[in-house]
């Protein structure tokens, strides 16, 4: 029985002395708002803790709000002076695109649970954002961009100059620009596409001299693919010279300047062309 009671008077001359070592806002009653170099736990040690260790002496802590910035607060400032660093929530799901078409913001969100308070840690990003994009809109333009689809003119290329082609030996003229031109794999190229069908009511002689060209001549049927790498996100996911249902428009090939005219559109369909050949010709 002496020996448990022995045991317990050095455990709790070790905690004292722990505790007194350190110091402790609760025991010196203090707690001080800003800075304030007075609001410090100065240990009086007696002699004969410092009998026990003379190495254990360092430097006083303080319980004044300035300790959280200093890093220098006694181990109980923050529970006996009240404390409390901000909490929140976890993060929201990401909200939707903020656009209907082509490039937009996406945010989520996180609420306070518990406000900070006599001193503690600020609030940490309530909001978060991140780009995003939506594609496939183009069914969306019709309407309300007819007006200024009529003064458009649309700038064409044929179809097989648009192709994906790996080719060994390059000619550097107009035709090799376009190999950038759809760098899509076919299956994004085919659910981001769109053709055009258009009837040719006029075109100039210029149409008649080349074979990339003879599909332009006034009375044929033609198809205009627009894919993802020509449509505006400005003109509501379409492209230039789209034109308006049941109206004519202008049109150009670039690779014939000279060789131009006028047509009707008469449908726009999603995805692959229905002419025969497919697309005759590609927005540029």
């Amino acid at each position: 029985m002496q020996y448990f009671s022995a045991l317990f008077l050095v455990l709790s001359a070790q905690l004292f002395v722990t505790e007194a070592f350190y110091g402790s806002c609760r025991k010196s009653r203090r707690c001080c708002d800003g800075k304030d170099l007075n609001c410090l736990v100065d240990e009086e040690s007696s002699n004969q803790q410092q009998q026990v260790n003379e190495q254990e002496y360092e430097e006083p802590c303080y319980c004044d709000h300035g300790c959280l910035e200093l890093g220098d607060c006694c181990p109980d400032f923050k529970d006996y002076c009240g404390v409390i660093d901000c909490t929140v929530s976890g993060w929201s799901e990401w909200s939707q695109c903020d656009v209907q078409c082509g490039a937009g913001t996406s945010i989520r969100r996180r609420q306070i649970i518990h406000p900070p308070s006599n001193g503690g840690n600020e609030c940490p990003v309530l909001e978060e954002k991140k780009p995003c994009r939506v594609k496939n809109c183009r069914r969306k333009h019709d309407k309300f961009n007819d007006k200024m689809a009529i003064r458009e003119t649309a700038m064409l290329v044929p179809a097989k100059f648009a192709k994906k082609q790996r080719r060994q030996a390059r000619n550097y003229d107009v035709r090799e620009n376009l190999k950038t031109y759809i760098q899509k794999d076919q299956k994004e190229e085919s659910q981001s596409s769109y053709c055009v069908v258009f009837h040719v009511d006029k075109s100039m002689h210029a149409c008649h001299r080349s074979e990339d060209t003879s599909m332009l001549l006034k009375g044929h049927r033609v198809c205009v693919s627009c894919d993802g790498n020509a449509q505006r996100d400005h003109l509501g996911g379409r492209c230039t010279g789209h034109g308006a249902e049941g109206r004519k428009t202008r049109f150009k090939n670039i690779l014939s300047p000279h060789c131009k005219g006028k047509w009707t559109r008469l449908q726009v369909v999603q995805g692959q062309c229905p002419c025969p050949e497919g697309a005759d010709l590609v927005f540029v």
